[in-house]
């Protein structure tokens, strides 16, 4: 299953999430938002644990107890988490019950589930481009003043000493 998807096996991460089975519906729903690259696998944990066997998943064992989804993420994790965050919202609004995480691993290590949270204000790769393009915008921008500045003053005071109004040089 994760040797043989090419979904899972690019994923950047893998996130455990309650499944309750009186929850279909919603997840059906939640699956649909996700973004493109990210797959939601409901399996056994037995079935997960002998997956992710000697993967870069498998410190996901331990979050592998009760009924689970399983969230492989592409490079948009954050999407991916506000995603839940909004069903489960919607879920405990209308049933009054609480999804929370059970834990993830991104690059090879465990992530608690009270720090999965903090994934979410994670800028977008297309965001995160963006900021780059400006940075460098801004640099070339200042430096193209910069040296503007220095050879228009060379100008003006070249030109005030042809002229003979300069106060410093007297021609």
């Amino acid at each position: 299953m994760i040797r043989n998807s090419p979904t899972i096996g690019r994923a950047c991460g893998a996130l455990t999430l309650p499944y309750p089975a009186s929850q279909v519906k919603d997840f059906e729903t939640f699956r649909k938002k996700l973004p493109a690259g990210t797959e939601l696998v409901v399996a056994k944990n037995t079935l997960m644990v002998k997956a992710i066997e000697n993967t870069k998943y498998a410190a996901l064992g331990p979050a592998c107890v009760g009924p689970n989804a399983f969230l492989f993420t592409g490079e948009d994790v954050a999407t991916s988490i506000k995603a839940f965050n909004e069903m489960a919202k919607s879920v405990k609004k209308a049933k009054g019950m609480e999804l929370l995480w059970n834990g993830g691993v991104l690059d090879g290590k465990f992530v608690a589930p009270k720090d999965i949270g903090k994934l979410e204000s994670l800028p977008s790769k297309q965001q995160l481009i963006g900021q780059i393009a400006r940075a460098i915008k801004q640099v070339t921008t200042k430096v193209a003043r910069g040296t503007n500045g220095v050879a228009a003053k060379l100008a003006y005071g070249t030109k005030a000493l042809a002229d003979g109004k300069s106060s410093i040089i007297k021609a």
